[in-house]
């Protein structure tokens, strides 16, 4: 049986691997997107602690859960009569609170949304921060508008156990120390950090740093260490030297959000749309990887289990992104699937396999059938004229005006492979290697073209010496060819000296 002859396989240049780290590849691995278009800005978001590690988002006047494995929300809670910030659950999952525009704090049992514990009412001005206390259950720290920050006990709420009043200006951010949690840090519009002992039990801070911008958000690493983001600025403070360590300005908008993200690093958004991951285990912080949105980024967390990548805007939008399932998992589903097949196939009869013998054989290479009515691609000029053994005229072909730089190196190879480059080149006058010159000067600045080039250059020169010594035309054309590899012999030369150079700064 006949079948067409086969195509000329079009040359493709090769290109240079993109260099990612292995830190790359884990943040791009987050590729599963789900939106959910919320009616207000998405000002909070907080993960449960413990598995599955649900995570509470807070806007408008509600606090919602999603579900970590559907991605859907599986409690909604509803009891606000204004704008909700700060939605928190304890360290054991089983409670969430969160505060609001009225000042009113509510604590929910977290499975429970319809299941009100507690309702405590530390000022009339909105309370932006609620966080439980990271070892003590009944522990609770309010931040509020009304410059005081003040810690409860839930089990006794009519009044504060301790409250902070030492603020300037209305309190936005605050958490308890990490491994130290008898220390607390609050944020203030005043642009000053201040840190607070309970244990002493008097409203002045045992250190004070200066922002010098508004703090809108802190997170402390471990006991001795805090980061703080104002405006575009981050910088971190040393607890135990009393100053800042570093200061970085990643970014072109106010920081409005800052996440742990454990031995990966800090997630930091802004109001320029960015999300960026830095490396915290690097001596500059590098950033790592990073994401762009639509609109201002207001809040941004990443699970414990680095399953989910939550990301709240300020439109109003949630952007969920999942990673991808590990080997374990896909080895489970494809077990599974597997059994599924075989108990399908165990319940057909012995008959049924018989008749059905050899159904599943596709052959073994040796016939092809070939279908008329599939459409072909239409021929190049000069794969016709390879097909038909004119080289010449496949070469002339290959060097008009307007076709791809592939297709022409397509049939300078391929008349190469073929040893055919003295035939195409027979026979020529100065109008006939004008063109095939042309293009030789023009693509000699591409490396991966020298090789064929060269090829053809010292067929013509072997060829047509005495013509190109008779003819100017030709004649500048090797010229202006000479002076372009000289160029670029010159580069290559200064680049093994820039390497040389580096080799010793690097020793």
């Amino acid at each position: 049986m006949s079948a067409n002859r086969e195509r000329v396989q079009v040359v493709r240049t090769p290109t240079v691997t993109a260099q990612i780290s292995p830190e790359q590849r884990f943040w791009k691995g987050f590729t599963n997107s789900q939106l959910v278009k919320e009616h207000n800005a998405i000002t909070h978001i907080n993960f449960d602690p413990n598995s599955p590690h649900d995570f509470a988002i807070t806007s408008s006047t509600r606090v919602q859960v999603f579900s970590s494995k559907t991605r859907k929300v599986v409690n909604n809670f509803t009891r606000f009569k204004d704008t909700v910030y700060c939605g928190e659950f304890r360290h054991d999952g089983k409670l969430l609170v969160a505060g609001d525009a009225s000042g009113l704090v509510q604590i929910f049992d977290a499975h429970h949304p319809r299941t009100l514990l507690v309702t405590i009412t530390p000022s009339s001005h909105p309370t932006h921060i609620t966080k439980f206390h990271p070892t003590i259950n009944t522990n609770l720290l309010t931040c509020s508008d009304d410059r005081v920050a003040r810690i409860y006990d839930i089990s006794q709420s009519q009044k504060p156990i301790i409250s902070f009043n030492n603020h300037d200006d209305y309190i936005r951010s605050g958490t308890f120390l990490e491994n130290s949690p008898n220390l607390i840090a609050t944020g203030c519009y005043d642009n000053f950090i201040r840190i607070f002992d309970t244990r002493i039990g008097n409203n002045d801070p045992i250190i004070k740093f200066n922002q010098s911008s508004p703090v809108e958000d802190l997170l402390s690493i471990n006991s001795t260490s805090i980061v703080s983001a104002g405006e575009g600025v981050i910088k971190q403070w040393d607890l135990i030297a009393g100053k800042m360590s570093r200061s970085l300005h990643s970014f072109n908008k106010t920081v409005t959000c800052l996440s742990s993200a454990g031995e990966r690093g800090i997630l930091v958004g802004s109001i320029d749309g960015h999300v960026k991951v830095f490396d915290t285990s690097t001596t500059n912080w590098d950033v790592k990887f990073g994401w762009k949105f639509g609109s201002g980024v207001l809040s941004c967390g990443v699970s414990p289990d680095f399953k989910h990548l939550v990301v709240g805007l300020n439109s109003g939008l949630l952007t969920i992104r999942t990673k991808k399932n590990s080997l374990n998992d896909d080895k489970i589903d494809i077990n599974a699937i597997n059994n599924t097949n075989s108990k399908k196939n165990s319940n057909k009869s012995h008959a049924f396999d018989r008749n059905t013998k050899g159904s599943d054989f596709k052959g073994e290479g040796e016939h092809y059938v070939i279908d008329e009515k599939v459409k072909y691609k239409k021929l190049q000029p000069f794969e016709k004229n390879l097909n038909a053994f004119r080289w010449s005229d496949a070469l002339n072909s290959a060097l008009e005006d307007g076709l791809e730089k592939e297709f022409t190196v397509t049939c300078l190879e391929e008349l190469k492979k073929k040893g055919k480059i003295h035939n195409a080149l027979s026979n020529r006058d100065e109008t006939s290697l004008e063109p095939l010159l042309t293009w030789c000067v023009k693509s000699i600045k591409d490396v991966r073209n020298v090789s064929i080039i060269n090829d053809y250059i010292i067929s013509i020169l072997e060829m047509y010496d005495e013509l190109i010594s008779r003819k100017p035309v030709l004649g500048e054309l090797i010229l202006n060819l000479q002076k372009k590899i000289d160029i670029e012999i010159k580069k290559a030369q200064d680049a093994e000296r820039i390497i040389g150079m580096l080799e010793l700064i690097n020793a």
